[in-house]
């Protein structure tokens, strides 16, 4: 035999001897030098101070020199129900293994200001104009179509002219109540 197979055997006898003669204390008694917890504070979702039934507390004397036995209390538990809900219940689930991400929040949604409506741009082009009486008349194409304006005239279902002063033709948008101007050249 080598020394390493003697090495070996000698550790096998060791651990043995161990197994069976070792430890003789009996299951249940604390060993010399281990310390008793305290007894645990109540955790009853109630907050009323509850009484463990005699099956849940134990007394254990510790065996040593002359001192008095120590009190081990074991905790109420805590009924399946209460700890986690069932799934018709009302109660909020959690996600156990919720998905991570290092991707940012998305930004907090601004409301936005509602912007005021504003008139379409003026579909019509200006043609040219007239000076009839004391009047101005302004000639306005759009398409194919000519129209003849005159102040004060309402046209094309949503138009009012508002004032002709030349170099420029006012008009108003009737669904919003919007001025909107046309520039039609000097008085000549």
């Amino acid at each position: 035999m080598t020394r390493r197979h003697l090495l070996l055997l000698l550790l096998l006898v060791l651990a043995v001897y161990l197994a069976l003669f070792g430890d003789r204390t009996p299951p249940g008694e604390p060993a010399d030098g281990v310390v008793q917890p305290t007894p645990g504070r109540d955790r009853s979702p109630s907050g009323a101070s509850a009484t463990a039934p005699a099956a849940n507390l134990s007394l254990l004397a510790r065996p040593g020199a002359g001192k008095s036995p120590a009190t081990t209390e074991v905790a109420t538990l805590i009924p399946r129900d209460q700890l986690i809900p069932a799934s018709g219940d009302d109660k909020a689930t959690r996600d156990l293994f919720p998905s991570l991400s290092w991707t940012p929040p998305p930004p907090k949604e601004v409301p936005l200001r509602k912007a005021k409506p504003v008139a379409p741009p003026i579909p019509f082009a200006y043609l040219g104009k007239k000076l009839e009486g004391e009047q101005w008349e302004v000639y306005l194409g759009r398409g194919d179509e000519v129209l003849i304006v005159r102040e004060g005239m309402d046209f094309a279902g949503t138009y009012r002219v508002k004032s002709i002063k030349p170099p420029t033709l006012t008009l108003l948008y009737l669904p919003l109540k919007q001025l909107q101007t046309i520039p039609i050249g000097g008085s000549q």
